[in-house]
């Protein structure tokens, strides 16, 4: 896998309470015009044909902005019905071969992890990345301390597939987690929330892209 292919600015969402499927079209193709090469439609327990509607009007909204890839979260099937790029998996998702016999030899396939052990083992099975949170507090976990950004770096030399940090990501903390070896980060609220998600996402490309 050429590790130039792996986005390095993921978009998580719709988030619950933050921003509605609605929104979220709008939202991503502002974040996309600002470094946004990885936009996620994310929503747990909706049913198939919710999320397809979603996924099909986020890639109307990106229209021709062709550097930019669509993940499906979870639903496999749905990616597959509307083309995406490729599918993200949770850890109790389906595993990764299975997906890729219904995506293609050409998606890319991500895995969430929250351990070495798990990362390498999503590195075993296939996996094209990992996004491995959460790294800092947030406020979608207020229970579970952040691992901070010394398990990035734990990570990062455990594995050689590209770590994509989330979990309490703004602006300030890009360089640290990307200095930690991180290959790119995923951010939600930051972006969601943003009066201008353009300028947002120009602020945390430039962070990524300097270091």
């Amino acid at each position: 896998m050429n590790r130039e292919r792996i986005p390095r600015l993921h978009l998580i969402g719709p988030l619950n309470g933050v921003l509605t499927p609605d929104s979220y079209a709008a939202v991503a193709a502002r974040a996309a015009e600002g470094g946004v090469d990885a936009i996620h439609v994310r929503l747990p327990g909706a049913p198939g044909g919710e999320i397809m509607r979603l996924a099909e009007e986020v890639m109307a909204r990106l229209g021709s902005n062709v550097r930019v890839t669509l993940f499906v979260n979870d639903r496999v099937d749905v990616a597959a019905l509307v083309s995406a790029g490729g599918a993200h998996l949770g850890e109790r998702s389906l595993p990764v071969a299975q997906a890729r016999r219904l995506l293609g030899v050409d998606a890319l396939i991500g895995r969430s992890v929250h351990d070495v052990r798990g990362a390498a083992q999503a590195q075993d099975d296939g996996a094209d990345f990992v996004l491995a949170g959460h790294v800092f507090d947030t406020d979608s976990k207020p229970d579970q301390p952040g691992k901070g950004v010394h398990w990035i770096s734990e990570l990062t030399r455990a594995v050689s597939i590209p770590v994509i940090a989330i979990g309490g990501i703004s602006v300030e903390c890009v360089g640290p987690v990307i200095q930690a070896g991180a290959w790119g980060v995923a951010v939600g609220r930051e972006l969601l929330t943003a009066s201008d998600p353009k300028a947002v996402a120009e602020s945390i490309r430039i962070r990524i892209e300097q270091k």
